[in-house]
């Protein structure tokens, strides 16, 4: 989903797109591992690209990485853009966790195939096609063993407390999506920064207006 807007942002700057560890074309860690080790592991992206200075833009799991490569990088950190910067309450956190962080059955005739897609498909707005759609329902399915990783560690990941004590400059964008309510919860918990809403976008928002979404980013990192 990223590529447009790389490309858009890759105009006037250097753009990467990093793969969480064992997602995309990333090796997974050996085990389940919690959100400060992957951000760990990414960080040491900026040492072999010898970058010394970085913007870091976030989308809801990476919104929390991006959060956690801030507090370890400091201040080779400048600003961070979080798209979808969920604040869950503890019971909310426990409840998620039972849902999404812990391994689900595959089943015989394929159903679990199907409900991907079809859940996915429950948040087309104007503009997404069947392929985005396809293409989140491919990545979610790619490894059965693994895909919840990722989920047990954001809901062992207190949004509240760490985005709360970041002094780096930080946007949060709210939009019409799965995680909407939360993420306006962190309207409160940003120390120094901006939110903004766009009710008009949600997933598939930098595939679907990579240039309104460039436009956005620059207006805010280059301020």
């Amino acid at each position: 989903m990223y590529r447009p807007f790389l490309e858009e942002m890759g105009t006037d700057r250097v753009a990467y797109a990093l793969d969480t560890p064992g997602y995309g074309g990333s090796d997974p860690p050996p085990t389940p591992t919690n959100l400060q080790a992957y951000a760990a592991a990414l960080a040491t992206v900026l040492d072999s690209l010898e970058l010394d200075q970085v913007d870091l833009f976030g989308a809801h799991t990476g919104s929390r990485l991006a959060v956690e490569i801030a507090h370890l990088c400091g201040e080779r950190v400048n600003r961070l853009i979080l798209f979808g910067a969920a604040v869950y309450t503890a019971e909310e956190r426990e409840k998620q966790k039972i849902a999404f962080g812990r391994p689900k059955p595959v089943q015989t005739d394929g159903s679990h195939l199907a409900s991907r897609w079809t859940g996915w498909a429950a948040w087309r707005w104007p503009g997404v096609t069947d392929e985005m759609i396809g293409r989140y329902a491919a990545d979610s399915v790619q490894d059965f063993e693994r895909h919840w990783w990722a989920h047990q560690a954001v809901f062992e990941h207190d949004m509240a407390a760490r985005l709360g004590s970041l002094d780096h400059e930080v946007l949060v964008l709210c939009a019409k999506d799965d995680i909407e309510g939360p993420t306006r919860r962190a309207k409160s918990v940003i120390r120094h920064g901006q939110y903004i809403e766009r009710l008009d976008w949600g997933h598939w928002f930098l595939e679907v207006d990579p240039v309104g979404a460039a436009d956005m980013a620059r207006g805010f990192l280059d301020t």
